[in-house]
């Protein structure tokens, strides 16, 4: 749907989305948001689909085992992949390694200073 920005530096018609976290609408021109749109309106965009879509999609995402997910692979202190979020191993091929590092690097963490995600199975 085209909605005219209310902004002062924008006042053009454009796709507006809705932002679902904020609740806000979205001017594709400005990105700044639109004050002047009802709450049916609101309801309106989102049963269309028109909404803010934010993807998490990284380069060099791989598959964490532990964790199901595709996650950032980091390097810890002894220069070991690791998944960013639950630090378990994960195997890359040599090649890879040298192509990330080509492309700048991994991002380097300590993981002896902090506590580990996984969970702990209890016994029962």
């Amino acid at each position: 749907m085209l909605i005219y920005c209310d902004n002062k530096s924008c006042k053009k018609e454009s796709i507006a989305l809705l932002d679902t976290e904020t609740m806000d609408v979205i001017c594709q021109e400005c990105q700044k948001p639109i004050s002047n749109v009802s709450e049916p309106m609101k309801r309106t965009l989102k049963s269309f689909g028109q909404i803010v879509r934010k993807s998490i999609k990284r380069a060099f995402m791989l598959l964490c085992r532990s964790c199901r997910a595709d996650r950032v692979v980091v390097l810890d202190q002894n220069n070991n992949t690791i998944c960013e979020e639950c630090y378990s191993p994960i195997e890359i091929h040599p090649a890879f390694k040298i192509a990330v590092e080509e492309n700048g690097g991994f991002k380097k963490i300590n993981t002896q200073d902090k506590k580990t995600k996984k969970k702990v199975k209890r016994a029962k």
